[in-house]
């Protein structure tokens, strides 16, 4: 009975404009829900945000790419890329003296490599990582941190 007066009281034309209405600001605000999370996932990945040094890369033959907390906080990945291959094999297989990361908001830092495979030969262009114990939350999520490398120093670098 309700349905009846409903239908008589809206035409049939206008509910169908009215569910076009309502369909189209459901995909808008969908679009701009998407291209809101688009934007944060991608925008935190730019390379061109992480610092580089021309000093590591000639010296090591790699790029560093990324510094992430991973594993619940107990674990922190270091990320790079190849550029030349013979000196990033060195430059891996040298397990006595990996790169230190130390935070640059508080003390502290770990040279703790947990994977650090020795042996292997690597491929230019290709990406690596080094896992190292986060001993005592020594970087967190959202600070800066330091590569230390030998002499060298890559600074300002952002932790994931």
């Amino acid at each position: 009975m309700l349905d009846t007066i409903h239908r008589e009281v809206i035409p049939a034309p206008r509910r169908r404009v009215n569910r076009l209405v309502i369909l189209i600001a459901v995909l808008a605000v969908a679009l701009v829900a998407g291209g809101l999370a688009a934007v944060k996932l991608w925008g935190s990945s730019d390379p061109a945000a992480f610092p580089q040094s021309s000093s590591i890369e000639e010296q090591y033959g790699v790029r560093f790419s990324r510094v992430a907390v991973v594993g619940d906080g107990g674990l922190v990945t270091l990320t790079y890329v190849v550029l030349d291959s013979e000196k990033a094999t060195r430059f891996q297989s040298d397990v006595q003296h990996p790169p230190e990361l130390r935070s640059e908001d508080r003390d502290g830092g770990t040279k703790r490599v947990s994977v650090m495979k020795q042996g292997h030969s690597l491929r230019s262009g290709q990406t690596y990582y080094l896992v190292y114990q986060n001993t005592k939350g020594a970087l967190r999520h959202g600070e800066e941190a330091t590569i230390k490398l030998g002499d060298l120093s890559l600074l300002h670098v952002p932790v994931l």
